[in-house]
Order: C-alpha cells, then sequence, then structure tokens
C-alpha cells in the first residue's frame, strides 16, 4: 500500500532570488579584522584539543623511531665491540697455549 502524496504540495519552486531578501544582503557588514581574528581564537580554542592529541601522536611515533634506530645503531657498536674482545681472547688464548706447548 503506498502512501497518497501531501495535499499541500506546491506547484512551483521559489526561485533563490526570491528566497534571499535583496535587502538583507545589503546590510550585511563586511567582517572586520578584529571580527576574523575572534573567529581565528574561536577555532583555535575549539580545536585546541585535537591539535594536542594529534601533536602527541606524532612526538610518540617519531620518538618511537628515532629510538629504534638509536638501538640499532647502537646494537651493531656493541656487537662490534662484543667480537673485538671475543677475537682478542682467542688471540691471547692461542698465544698463551703457543708458549706454554714450547
Amino acid at each position: 500500500m503506498m502512501d497518497a502524496p501531501p495535499q499541500n504540495l506546491l506547484r512551483f519552486l521559489p526561485t533563490l532570488t526570491e528566497v534571499v531578501n535583496q535587502t538583507d544582503l545589503a546590510e550585511t557588514t563586511v567582517p572586520t579584522r578584529l571580527d576574523i581574528e575572534e573567529i581565528v581564537q574561536t577555532v583555535m580554542q575549539r580545536t585546541q584539543g585535537q591539535f594536542e592529541k594529534r601533536l602527541a601522536q606524532e612526538i610518540d611515533t617519531i620518538v618511537c623511531t628515532l629510538v629504534a634506530e638509536q638501538l640499532k645503531i647502537l646494537d651493531l657498536r656493541l656487537r662490534q665491540e662484543f667480537e673485538l674482545g671475543v677475537r682478542q681472547a682467542v688471540v691471547e688464548a692461542i698465544t698463551r697455549r703457543q708458549g706454554v706447548q714450547n
């Protein structure tokens, strides 16, 4: 069962010029520099929380990336130092062993 169309339908649609009163437009003032500044400050205040949240996320990402990079560098350097120490210990052990055998 279909609903019947309402009986009070307009026979025509008004145009934009018929809806907007031209005299209202003429009375509209151009925003001043102070008005613009007030709007900017209002928007800044309303978006401050979102900005700070996004900034914290970006900082976390950057810090994690930097820490990961530094850990890779540290890992490589410590492995090189460890390998050098093991090589020196092996050389010393072989040298002592050869000295004892002679």
